[in-house]
């Protein structure tokens, strides 16, 4: 949380953190922006006093709905730096950024930068900064570590926003989900009253356009696949494919508030139709390793045990598992969990070569998503089940957002004189 930042600052003598770039894409700096849009911008945070935003005067009321103490780069001209620099850009960078640390009261220290920029237009403006001040010691990642270690757990407000986005994600599946039902099936094929073929295409145009409405946006993707695609476990799906009846459909979605804001991660399995009893098997085993492994969820422990778990439940199933055989592509093929707040992976990890440091927290927020993928069994499937949860203040796991689970979507089948009747309406 925010509030750990400046007892992790002591811990490493740290005297300041410079966040720097534009806020798209830079988790550190939105962090603590509030979703507010910077084209260029510095937050600056001392270990003694609140962080101080410096903003450019044409994002003045972006600046004002921070909330932070901000500070316009029109108190530093542009034109004095370029006169002092000889027109050397990465100069000119330099000495505004010195007399920055000095407006906060800084004339040295140990100094880190963090954020999003181009390496090799910055690393010219720190190494200038560290030749016309040789009082600042410019550390390394120590500033990226403790932003880092601080959005490790969340506080109210983000928890807030996560269950917001988890609020649209279970709405645009429910309105997917209805949208298969309400179409009907014809030789086998996902069809419109009308006959009209129905691909994954016409599904994620959809979903684009629903989450759009819903003030949500999806710089990752959507994951929704079909059969072997399925089974393949980062395959998005073909999106000029006829979505067929008796055939897993892996609808992994992941969105996040519009603007570069918090993420969600779930995914659920459909089948249209009926499943083969291969795969209602396979499905009751993912989700009842699903609820066995929620109940195991245990404050202070490392996430990797709830992998250690997964393994073993699925190995007594019969399935083989990344802990036999790290390298396999039938059965359980990768890891149960992962943290996820501004990006969608973060901290804590589950994977075998975790820290055990990567603790299922108070406070923090991760997925529980077994899988089973057989993607070269003579009938392929991939069957995941994901929910996004947080520990409570009183250490129980919590869903922060419901959604039924339902394997066979009982889709009817297509009738000609409907489609007249439709076309007419």
């Amino acid at each position: 949380m925010k509030k750990e930042i400046y007892s992790f600052m002591q811990q490493k003598n740290l005297d300041a953190i410079l966040i720097v770039g534009a806020s798209e894409y830079n988790q550190p700096m939105n962090y603590f922006l509030k979703g507010q849009f910077f084209t260029r911008a510095i937050v600056a945070i001392l270990k003694d006093r609140e962080p101080v935003l410096f903003y450019r005067p044409m994002e003045r009321d972006n600046a004002e709905k921070t909330g932070l103490e901000a500070v316009c780069f029109d108190d530093f001209p542009a034109e004095k730096y370029q006169k002092e620099s000889a027109g050397d850009p990465s100069l000119a960078e330099a000495l505004e950024i010195k007399d920055i640390l000095a407006s906060l009261g800084l004339s040295g220290g140990k100094i880190s930068f963090s954020g999003m920029t181009e390496f090799g237009k910055f690393y010219p403006v720190v190494t200038a900064l560290q030749k016309m001040a040789p009082g600042f010691e410019i550390c390394g990642s120590e500033g990226f570590d403790i932003i880092a270690a601080a959005r490790y757990t969340k506080d109210a407000d983000e928890l807030v926003a996560i269950e917001k986005m988890g609020k649209v994600v279970v709405e645009i599946a429910a309105r997917v989900e209805q949208f298969i039902l309400n179409s009907r099936v014809k030789d086998g094929q996902l069809v419109s009253l009308t006959g009209t073929q129905i691909t994954i295409g016409d599904v994620k145009q959809r979903i684009n356009r629903w989450l759009s409405e819903l003030g949500g946006e999806n710089p990752k993707g959507t994951i929704f696949s079909m059969g072997r695609d399925a089974g393949v476990p980062h395959n998005s799906g073909d999106d000029d494919a006829v979505l067929e009846a008796g055939k897993t459909i892996v609808f992994d979605f992941f969105p996040r508030e519009a603007g570069g804001g918090y993420f969600y991660d779930f995914t659920r399995t459909w089948c249209i139709g009926n499943a083969s009893e291969a795969v209602k098997k396979a499905y009751d085993q993912v989700r009842e390793v699903q609820e066995r492994v929620i109940a195991a969820v245990e404050p202070g422990q490392p996430l990797k045990k709830l992998q250690m778990l997964t393994c073993e439940l699925f190995n007594e199933m019969g399935h083989e598992t990344v802990a036999q055989n790290r390298n396999c592509k039938n059965g359980y093929v990768h890891s149960i969990s992962h943290g996820l707040g501004l990006n969608i992976h973060e901290r804590p990890f589950s994977g075998f070569s975790a820290p055990d440091s990567d603790r299922m927290d108070i406070g923090t927020v991760f997925t529980v998503e077994p899988v089973l993928y057989y993607p070269d069994a003579d009938e392929p499937f991939g069957i995941r089940i994901e929910d996004t949860i947080t520990i409570d203040p009183d250490g129980k796991a919590r869903k922060l957002a419901e959604f039924h689970y339902q394997l066979e979507l009982a889709v009817p089948e297509f009738d000609p004189e409907e489609g007249a009747k439709s076309s007419h309406a």
